[in-house]
């Protein structure tokens, strides 16, 4: 199949957790070239031993993954997904620098505020582009993901002419490979459409430890929801970005409803005792307040709360 698309000859996903395995797995499947770089031994012998294998949307299992750890890989490659956590960016994008040149493009994956800005550190803004993911995925263990159902299209955007048209048609390849995707123009405004109803969703699952779609059925916490929504859309609106306030309403009580037995991200890094990605979502909110002299309580106090529960 990706043999109909130029630019694809070879794939590097940057970890192998619930993202990075759904798109590789899906683009493997579609008889793309992909190689996965992961710093975990146990998850390379893992992998390498049982293969990748993806349910709910559709079955896939694949055999003879090519995974490596970072510094291993020399070759130059056409495209990098970045699917680690975000705090584990930029430490992800300094590993793969040997793995990209002139003519490599590197997509970020991640959930929040201030992602690209990491990469762009390292990595040319016309090489760079971001992504907005829309659909829920769970790793059950190493190398075998569930992935439920798709909200809606994933979302790819480019910040420079030659970024976007590259993005245009990676939205086309992945569409092809099932993971429904499309190339927008004002990618900001779609990262700031995903990152409020995760900022509200993802810190309450956490914080409640219910499933995500019970968070509905509470009245209390459903209005909760909302204020930390209404709260962080201050913020997005201070920084130039116009956004529905009943449009995201909406989205969070579908999203809720189509991911009533979901376990967020942030939920299950608490109960493993993980570092979550609040410093770029809540935390992130937090120091656009303080920068734009807007107050956010809420946030502050969902920050605190969280920060608390990853130290527990």
């Amino acid at each position: 199949m990706y043999k109909n698309f130029t630019g694809f000859d070879n794939i590097c996903i940057v970890g192998t957790g619930a993202i990075g395995g759904a798109f590789g797995g899906f683009l493997s499947d579609a008889g793309c070239e992909v190689t996965f770089i992961q710093k975990n031994e146990d998850i390379i012998n893992e992998i390498k031993e049982n293969g990748l294998s993806i349910s709910g949307v559709k079955d896939i299992h694949l055999n003879n993954v090519t995974i490596a750890p970072p510094g291993s890989i020399t070759q130059k490659h056409d495209l990098i997904l970045l699917a680690v956590k975000a705090y584990s960016l930029e430490e992800a994008i300094k590993s793969t620098l040997p793995i990209i040149g002139e003519n490599t493009y590197v997509v970020c994956l991640q959930n929040g505020l201030g992602i690209s800005e990491v990469v762009r550190k390292y990595v040319n803004e016309e090489q760079v582009i971001e992504g907005v993911v829309w659909f829920p995925a769970t790793m059950v263990k190493p190398g075998y993901i569930k992935v439920l159902t798709f909200y809606e299209q994933s979302i790819l955007g480019g910040r420079s002419y030659r970024s976007q048209e590259y993005a245009k048609k990676l939205a086309l390849l992945l569409t092809s490979a099932g993971i429904p995707t499309k190339a927008v123009d004002n990618i900001s405004n779609e990262v700031w459409r995903k990152a409020i109803p995760v900022i509200a969703c993802n810190s309450i699952n956490a914080i409640t430890r219910t499933k995500f779609g019970i968070i509905s059925e509470i009245p209390e916490l459903k209005e909760s929801l909302f204020a930390v929504a209404k709260e962080s859309l201050k913020i997005a609106r201070a920084e130039g970005i116009e956004l529905d306030e009943e449009y995201l309403r909406k989205s969070m009580l579908s999203a809720l409803e189509k991911g009533y037995e979901h376990e967020t991200s942030m939920l299950l890094d608490i109960v493993n005792n993980r570092k979550t990605e609040i410093d770029f979502l809540n935390g992130k909110i937090i120091a656009l307040g303080k920068k734009h002299n807007i107050q956010t309580p809420l946030n502050l106090l969902i920050y605190g709360v969280i920060k608390a529960l990853e130290g527990g």
